[in-house]
This record gives structure tokens, C-alpha cells and sequence, in this order.
């Protein structure tokens, strides 16, 4: 048995390991998809068991001991030291194609001891369409991705030509994702030198108990969190929105059944539709991570720590136990069904009914749904740049946010973005994106009143605005929550849903109000994306009318809703804030006055368009 304290060190060390990867990835990234944090690495034993992922995403790194088992079944006792295999395989543990994942088995004195693995979402991945999500796509081979399904792609620490020439010939940007393959590969060869320094500092016997007693002991972290919720059994509903050849869009169900005195949470995904003709099926790795991940929302929710409850690792994953089927939209896929956008939509929408249907279990755990869809501001931007003699070019922009969720302890987190980036990934550097693409990002704010009003209130939505700047782009994106929008929790009110705009060189919007946006903009013109935002928690007349003041100053609400959606009536001058207070007995009285007629979700939202002055720029 090991001591907590070598334990503990031990643990900090290849949480180390991990962080270095990803700051080596971040700083040798070529594509602004990967500087956005658009991926993660971990570090997986050789057992299959993912022990250190300390900063990734939720939706990428609960697959990394799935690929990592694919590999070494695939591949068996051929692996060897010098090795790194490339996988982006949906059906094989994987998140879906465009997350692209680099894996390094990691040797000690002839033995396997870990794997590294570095996955990333790519710029292209060789698509029918310049995107890497086809959320209509009827099936893998509609997608037309390249789909690597576990294959070597380093022997004796070099390339295997055969792979590389592939990827050349049809990827667009080419060498943009040769680029973040480099940082990728490097970031787990760095990985592949730090474990064997672990090894050789502890041990490798030392190095085998650690894993097995880490693992156990943040098992045992996760009952005990468990333990402290109240028994039971609820179910959890939601609904996509209508969707092309989905006109009733996708009714989701889960059952959670919280078991306190064993430890346990069982959520049972199964009654769910079977597997759609589109992109929106999900893959093995994110249909359970979906529910895990708002499992482990709902433990590490405590106003009183600073500190992780529950790590994000193997040994938690023991005691959330997820049920699922073959052939369901929300569960494993049979190939050739389309896992195009599986680390959006439904995953969101998942996440967003199991967090709330714990809410409804008792006070003070749980949260409401957060934000819905991918809009504009977080979608594929392609076209040609007249600048480096029309050479093709393709992105995913993060030019902004959508607003986090409130939960029982804290107001929704203001850079969300989604449940499954859980706000890690960051927003682009637009001066960045001007030097490396041919657009102009005019501006980027948050999105007057779009909040979901609560005694916590969900985090606003943003508001961006971008356009090309020499030649005509095409800006792919879809919608969720404009029909079916995020709801509350105990009493908090609904928040708005995305909106996308064209505005054209005379200065006429026009709202696009289809579901999958694929969308011409030629110069002069911009798309102005109006992201959703979070729901919130509890009544809104019991949110301290300080901090409804604070979120008038700040530029989050308009007095007018203060008054009509917290009660909260403010005296001075609105359009300067120095002059702003809460007028106390007035606001007693409002509030007074909703016991009668309760604010509705919309009360006195400002839902104009902002006044067009990058037209007259452009």
C-alpha cells in the first residue's frame, strides 16, 4: 500500500505530464481551431484505464480509454516501442471524425506501461462539404471524411508515408493539418519521455500500484460524493428542435436512479429513438460521457472548495454507470450511421435534462439547461484568399460564447460555450484571425438581455458580428433551442435561443431562419450571430437586487427588465451608471406584486439589432 502523501505526489506528477502536453499543443498549434483549446491529451495506463486528464475536454477525453483499448486490440502484440497510431474512427471509441487522435504507446524496459493520447479537432478532414460537421449528412460515406480507424501512423518514430500522401490529397488546407498533426504527435512523443522518467524515478512496480490504488481511491472519492445526494429515481426529457427530415425533431429520455447508500448513479439512456438518417447520432464515448459528465457537474458543485470533489478519470467512471443500446441516437451507432456532430447538439441536450432533473430532486444541486445549438459565431467559415494567390481556405471560428447555465450555487459561466467544451476551449484572438484569414471580425459583446432570469441567473448569450474582407466566404452553422429553448430549474425562467442574421451592403437584414445555415456572404456584407444563453435557477424575485444592479451596470440587462423579470426597480439615470440604485421599497413592492402575476420568460427582453456602424466601416 502506498501513502497518501507518494499518492498524492505521484498523481500531481502526471497531471504535470498532461498539462505540458496540452501547453505544448496550444503553443505549436498551426490552425486557430487548435489555439481556440479545440482539443485535449491524456494519459491512459496500458490496461485501457484513463488515470490523468486534468484540463481536457469533457467530450473528448471520457473516450480515451475506449481508443486506447481499440488500439492495443487491433494491433496487439505488433505494438512497439517507437510506435503512434491515428484514430478518428466514430465506431471504434472515438468522438466523431473530425477529432483526430494521436496515440503513443509508451514503453519501460520492454513493457507497456501507458498510452499517450492527444486528440484534436481539425480545421478539414476531407469532408464533401468545406465543414467538419455535416449535421445533414445521411450517413458516414455522405460525410465523406477520411475515417482512420485505428491505424499506424509512426513506425521507429517515422511517418508512414502512406498516411500523410492520403491526407494530402484530400484535405484542403493540407498543410495547415499537417501543422496540428505535428503538435499533436509532438505533444505525446513529449508525453512518451516524461512517463519513462516516471518510470525510471519510482519505479516501475511502484508505478503498477500506483495506478491500481489511484484508481481505487478516486473511486471511493466518488461514492462518498454520491453518498450525499438524496435517493431516487427521476426522469429526465427534452427535445431537439425540428431538423431537416426530422420535422418533429428528436424526443431524448433518461432515467437516473441515484443510489446513496451503495454509491452508485445508474442513467438509462435506452429508450431513446434508434439512429437517425443525419449527423446527430451519437458515438459510444459521447453518449456516455454525456451523462457522466453532468453527473460529475452535479458532485463538483460545492460553494465551499475551491478543489476538484471528483476527478475526471477512470476510477469515478466506476460508480456512474450508463446504459445503453445498439442502433440509438443516443447510444453506439452501427456503421455506416453519421456520428457527424457528435460532440454537439444532442450531447448538449443530454447533459442539459440530466443536470436539471437533478435539480428537481432537492435544493440546492443540480442545474438548469444550458445554452443549445452552434451559431455563426462558432461555425465554419471557407472561401479562397486573394492574398496567397487563392489559396482555399477553412475554419471553425469560437469568435465569442454562449452563455453557461445557472446551477444551484453560482450564476451560469459567462464563456460556456457548451456543455461538451464545459468552458475550457478559449475565444479567438481576432487579430489573430484577421492576419491568418481574409475576414473581419467587426465585434464581439454580450447579448443584451438573453439571460434566463433566477435567484441565479443563467450566464447571457454573446453577439458577433464578421464578414469577409476581399473575396466571397460560405459560413456553415446550425440552430437548437429556438423552438424547444433552455428551460429553468426550480423556478428559473427560460433563456433565448441563437439567432443568425445577413446584413447586406445596403445595410437590409435579413434573419436565416433555417436550421443548418449554409450561408453565402459576399463583400460588404456580415452575419451577425446571436448565440443562446443559460436558464436559470430558482425564482427570480429572490435574486438579491445588488446583483441585479451589478448586471444592469455591467451590461448584461436593461433596467426595463430589471423591474419586469427580477422585480428590482432602479432609480437614476440608465444611461449612466454612477447614477444607478435600487430604490428598496419600490423594488419590495413589485416583487410583492409577483406573488399575482409572476414575470414570464420574456419580460421586457430588448430583442433589437444593434445599430449597424460596421456597414458604413466595411
Amino acid at each position: 500500500m502506498l501513502d497518501r502523501v507518494t499518492l498524492g505526489v505521484m498523481a500531481n506528477r502526471l497531471d504535470s505530464i498532461t498539462r505540458e502536453m496540452t501547453n505544448t499543443m496550444v503553443r505549436t498549434a498551426r490552425s486557430t481551431t487548435m489555439a481556440a483549446k479545440d482539443f485535449s491529451t491524456s494519459i491512459v495506463s496500458a490496461e485501457g484505464e484513463m488515470v490523468s486528464a486534468p484540463e481536457g475536454i469533457p467530450v473528448h477525453v471520457y473516450g480515451s480509454g475506449l481508443i486506447a483499448q481499440a488500439m492495443t486490440e487491433i494491433h496487439g502484440s505488433k505494438i512497439a516501442p517507437g510506435d503512434a497510431y491515428l484514430t478518428n474512427d466514430p465506431y471504434q471509441g472515438n468522438s466523431h471524425a473530425a477529432d483526430q487522435t494521436v496515440m503513443v504507446p509508451v514503453f519501460f524496459d520492454g513493457e507497456h506501461v501507458f498510452t499517450a493520447v492527444a486528440k484534436a479537432h481539425q480545421a478539414d478532414i476531407g469532408n464533401a462539404k468545406p465543414t467538419t460537421y455535416s449535421p445533414t449528412a445521411l450517413d458516414v460515406y455522405n460525410e465523406g471524411a477520411l475515417i482512420f480507424p485505428c491505424v499506424k501512423v509512426q513506425n521507429n518514430y517515422t511517418d508512414v508515408a502512406d498516411i500523410i500522401r492520403m491526407c494530402e490529397r484530400r484535405i484542403r488546407a493540407f498543410d495547415t493539418w499537417y501543422g496540428d498533426y505535428l503538435a499533436t504527435l509532438g505533444a505525446a512523443r513529449l508525453a512518451e519521455r516524461r512517463l519513462q522518467e516516471f518510470c525510471t524515478v519510482y519505479g516501475i512496480d511502484t508505478v503498477r500500484e500506483f495506478i491500481v490504488e489511484y484508481l481505487d481511491y478516486c473511486e471511493q472519492m466518488t461514492a462518498d460524493a454520491i453518498a450525499k445526494l438524496p435517493a431516487g429515481r427521476v426522469i429526465a426529457e427534452t427535445a431537439l428542435d425540428p431538423f431537416p427530415r426530422l420535422p418533429d425533431g428528436i424526443p431524448l429520455k433518461a432515467t437516473i436512479d441515484v443510489l446513496p447508500d451503495e454509491g452508485r448513479v445508474v442513467v438509462d439512456l435506452r429508450d431513446n429513438p434508434d439512429c437517425t438518417p443525419t449527423g446527430l447520432n451519437l458515438t459510444e464515448s459521447t453518449s456516455m460521457n454525456a451523462a457522466t459528465t453532468a453527473i460529475l457537474m452535479c458532485l463538483n458543485s460545492d460553494p465551499h472548495t475551491r478543489d476538484v470533489i471528483v476527478p475526471n478519470n477512470a476510477g469515478c467512471y466506476r460508480r456512474i454507470e450508463v446504459l445503453l443500446r445498439e442502433n440509438c441516437v443516443v447510444g453506439i451507432p452501427r456503421h455506416p450511421a453519421s456520428a457527424s456532430v457528435a460532440t454537439n447538439t444532442v450531447v448538449d441536450r443530454v447533459v442539459g435534462m440530466v443536470l436539471r432533473a437533478v435539480a428537481s430532486m432537492q435544493e440546492g444541486i443540480g442545474a438548469a439547461h444550458p445554452c443549445f445549438g452552434q451559431p455563426p459565431y462558432t461555425g465554419v467559415a471557407s472561401g479562397v484568399d486573394a492574398r496567397r494567390d487563392g489559396a482555399d481556405y477553412v475554419f471553425q471560428l469560437f469568435s465569442g460564447t454562449s452563455g453557461g447555465p445557472a446551477t444551484a450555487h453560482n450564476d451560469g459561466w459567462l464563456q460556456f460555450t457548451n456543455t461538451a467544451g464545459a468552458g475550457l476551449e478559449y475565444v479567438d484572438s481576432t487579430e489573430v484571425i484577421e492576419q491568418k484569414y481574409p475576414i473581419v471580425v467587426w465585434e464581439k459583446i454580450v447579448r443584451l438581455d438573453s439571460e434566463g432570469a433566477g435567484r441565479l441567473r443563467g450566464a447571457p448569450g454573446g453577439l458577433s458580428v464578421f464578414g469577409p474582407r476581399f473575396d466571397p466566404m460560405e459560413i456553415q452553422y446550425y440552430l437548437d433551442a429556438v423552438v424547444n429553448r433552455s428551460l429553468g430549474a426550480r423556478g428559473g425562467l427560460m433563456s433565448r435561443g441563437p439567432e443568425a442574421w445577413r446584413i447586406d451592403a445596403a445595410g437590409v437584414p435579413e434573419q436565416r431562419t433555417e436550421t443548418v445555415g449554409e450561408v453565402p456572404v459576399g463583400v460588404g456584407e456580415v452575419i451577425v450571430s446571436r448565440s443562446g444563453a443559460g436558464a436559470g435557477y430558482g425564482p427570480p424575485a429572490e435574486r438579491d437586487p445588488e446583483r441585479v444592479l451589478t448586471d444592469v451596470i455591467d451590461g448584461y440587462i436593461t433596467v426595463d427588465r430589471a423591474r419586469a423579470a427580477y422585480g428590482v426597480v432602479l432609480t437614476g439615470d440608465p444611461a449612466r451608471w454612477d447614477t444607478l440604485a435600487v430604490d428598496v421599497d419600490a423594488t419590495a413592492a413589485a416583487r410583492a406584486a409577483f406573488t399575482d402575476s409572476p414575470p414570464d420568460d420574456d419580460a421586457a427582453r430588448d430583442t433589437t439589432l444593434p445599430e449597424a456602424w460596421w456597414l458604413t466601416a466595411a
